[in-house]
């Protein structure tokens, strides 16, 4: 087997995993991926508004997908609307606490997955990494 087709087995193999930990981590939230994209964007700017026309340009994602999670993360209160704006979301109150807990729990995974690895093998496969990811997305 060549090592091209062993690195593409591995990154396949380590996103399933990753997935699978994240998913696990969400469960007791009722949170999927799709909704922890759109809390991500609002963790990283707690304060700010979205539209849901502006989520599926920021994401890239077709605005049925945006709708259908922005619905259950409303439903679930991590989301409101703004009162200035009734077309846009900001994150409420409970998605404020949620983020602590969301961030302790990709501490958790983060640390799991790098256990045992020393700080310079960590950053010389993080150089090759993003040099991957660079290469990849160069030929979309």
């Amino acid at each position: 087997m060549n090592s091209t087709k062993q690195l593409g087995d591995l990154i396949i193999r380590i996103n399933k995993v990753l997935n699978l930990s994240v998913e696990r981590e969400l469960k007791p939230y009722g949170i999927g991926m799709g909704q922890l994209q759109i809390l991500m964007l609002f963790f990283a700017n707690t304060q700010g508004t979205y539209s849901q026309t502006e989520l599926v340009k920021i994401l890239d994602v077709d605005k049925g997908n945006i709708s259908r999670n922005v619905m259950k993360l409303v439903d679930k209160a991590y989301l409101e609307q703004d009162p200035h704006n009734i077309r846009a979301y900001k994150l409420s109150n409970k998605g404020s606490l949620l983020k602590e807990e969301i961030v302790t729990s990709f501490v958790k995974i983060n640390d799991s997955m790098t256990y045992g690895i020393k700080d310079d093998e960590l950053s010389q496969t993080l150089t090759v990494m993003s040099r991957i990811s660079k290469n990849l997305e160069e030929n979309l």
